[in-house]
C-alpha cells in the first residue's frame, strides 16, 4: 500500500491520521503517477447514484409498513414473526449502505470540483445545489407534505395551514423538518471542512496510486466502527440533533473521506473487475450471514432489542462493525458492478439520471400520496410494500421529470 502521500496531500495535517486509518505507515512516500483528469462524465456513477436514491425511496415504503423507523406517515399493520425478520434484514442491509455510498460519491465528486473550480466557486456551487434545495423543504415542502399529504400536522381543534407554520417557526420544531434532506445539510457541513482544508493546502490533481490492499480496507472498517460504537456511547439509537441520526453520523465523514481519497488516488479506475466481484459476493455472504447470527445469538428473536442500539454492550459492537464493513464491502463491489455493466445510459436512463436529485427532494409527498392511496386496500403488507415502493418510485420521477423541473425556476435546483 503507498497511499499515505495521497491522503496527506488532499487533507494537509489530518493526512497522517488517514493513512493509519487505511492502514499505511505515515512517514512512507514514492513518487506518483500524475493522471490526466477525466473530461467526460463517469456514466456508471450517474447510474449508481440513481439507484441508490431509487433505494432511498422504497426503503421509506418499507418504513410505512414495517415496525422499524421513522417516517411521516404509517401504518403499523400485525405482522408475524417471519415478515417482522424479512423487513428488518432489508432496511438493516439497505440502512447500512445507501446513504454511506451517497456520501462517498459526494466525496468522490467534491475533489474534482475543487481541483476545477476552485475553492470559492465550489462552495458557491455546493451553497446553490445544496442550501436552496435545503431552505425550500424546510420552509415549504416538508410543511406542506406534513398538514396536507400525511396529516402529521393536524391539531385538534383544527388549525389552518399558515397558523401550524407559524406555530412550528415559533418554538423551533420548523427546524428539524429537513425530512430526507438531512443529507444535504450534512454534505454542506462537510463541503465547508473541506473547502477549509483545501484553502490551507490545495487539492491538486489526481495521482495514480495502488488502490488500498484487503488489509487497508480492514483497517478503515475497524476504525469506522470503533468511532461509531464510541459514538453510541454517548449517543444511542434514536437521538437525533436537526433530523440527524447521532448513532449513524460516523459514517458519513469517513465515506467521504474515502470518496475524496479515491479521487486523488485514481482508485476507482484501477480496481480490478475481480477485486470487485469478490468484494460484492463476500459483502453480500457475509453480511448476511454476519447479521443473522447477531440477531439470533443476540436475543433479538426475543424482543431484547435495547442492546443493539448502543452502550457497552456486543450486541451493539457487532452491529457497528457489521454496518461498516457492509458498507465498505458493497460500495467497492457495486461500484465496480456499475463500472463494467452500466457505463452507458439510454433515453431511459438518461431521464433517471438527470432527475435522480429531484426525486430525492420531492418523493416524500408522492410516496405518501400512493400509500394513503392503498391505505384501505386488503391485501398482506408486504404486498402493499412492494406495490408502493414500485409506483413509488416510478411516480416520483414521472412527477420531476415531467412536472416539477419545467416549472420556472426549480428546474435549476432540481
Amino acid at each position: 500500500m503507498r497511499v499515505s502521500a495521497t491522503l496527506s496531500a488532499t487533507f494537509g495535517a489530518t493526512g497522517p491520521a488517514l493513512a493509519t486509518m487505511f492502514g499505511v505507515p505515515a512517514k512512507e512516500t514514492h513518487m506518483v503517477q500524475p493522471v490526466r483528469p477525466t473530461t467526460h462524465r463517469l456514466l456508471y456513477i450517474d447510474n449508481l447514484r440513481w439507484s441508490a436514491i431509487s433505494m432511498v425511496v422504497v426503503m421509506h415504503a418499507a418504513v410505512t409498513y414495517s415496525p422499524f423507523g421513522s417516517w411521516y406517515y404509517r401504518e403499523h399493520p400485525p405482522l408475524g414473526l417471519g415478515t417482522q425478520v424479512a423487513f428488518a434484514a432489508y432496511q438493516a442491509l439497505q440502512h447500512a449502505v445507501s446513504m454511506g455510498l451517497l456520501f462517498g460519491i459526494a466525496g468522490y465528486f467534491a475533489a474534482g470540483m475543487v481541483a476545477r473550480r476552485g475553492v470559492a466557486g465550489f462552495l458557491q456551487e455546493r451553497l446553490y445545489r445544496l442550501g436552496v434545495p435545503l431552505l425550500l423543504y424546510i420552509g415549504l415542502i416538508g410543511p406542506l407534505t406534513e398538514y396536507y399529504v400525511a396529516g402529521s400536522w393536524w391539531s385538534q381543534p383544527r388549525r389552518s395551514f399558515i397558523e401550524d407554520w407559524l406555530h412550528h417557526v415559533s418554538n423551533g420544531q420548523l427546524l428539524d423538518g429537513s425530512g430526507p434532506l438531512w443529507f444535504c445539510l450534512v454534505l454542506l457541513l462537510f463541503s465547508g471542512c473541506f473547502a477549509l482544508l483545501c484553502r490551507f493546502r490545495p487539492i491538486g490533481q489526481p495521482s495514480a496510486r495502488p488502490v488500498p490492499s484487503l488489509v487497508a480496507v480492514l483497517g478503515f472498517v475497524l476504525v469506522m466502527s470503533a468511532v461509531t460504537f464510541a459514538v453510541g456511547l454517548l449517543a444511542p439509537e434514536g437521538r437525533t440533533v436537526l433530523n440527524i441520526a447521532i448513532h449513524d453520523a460516523p459514517q458519513y465523514p469517513f465515506m467521504f473521506a474515502a470518496g475524496v481519497a479515491a479521487w486523488r488516488g485514481d482508485w476507482l479506475r484501477q480496481i480490478s473487475s475481480g477485486a470487485g466481484r469478490r468484494w460484492l459476493v463476500c459483502g453480500l455472504v457475509g453480511s448476511i450471514a454476519l447479521w443473522a447470527a447477531i440477531v439470533v445469538f443476540g436475543g433479538a428473536l426475543e424482543g431484547r432489542l435495547a442492546d443493539y442500539g448502543g452502550g457497552w454492550h456486543w450486541q451493539a459492537a457487532g452491529m457497528d462493525f457489521w454496518r461498516s464493513a457492509t458498507c465498505a464491502s458493497l460500495s467497492l463491489g457495486l461500484v465496480v458492478l456499475y463500472r463494467d455493466l452500466f457505463d452507458w445510459q439510454g433515453p431511459v436512463t438518461g431521464f433517471l439520471s438527470r432527475n435522480a436529485f429531484g426525486v430525492y427532494v420531492l418523493h416524500a409527498p408522492v410516496l405518501i400520496a400512493v400509500t394513503r392511496v392503498m391505505h384501505d386496500w386488503s391485501v398482506a403488507p408486504q404486498w402493499k410494500f412492494l406495490l408502493a415502493s414500485l409506483v413509488g418510485v416510478v411516480a416520483s420521477f414521472l412527477v420531476v421529470g415531467l412536472l416539477a423541473r419545467r416549472v420556472p425556476g426549480l428546474r435549476a435546483v432540481l
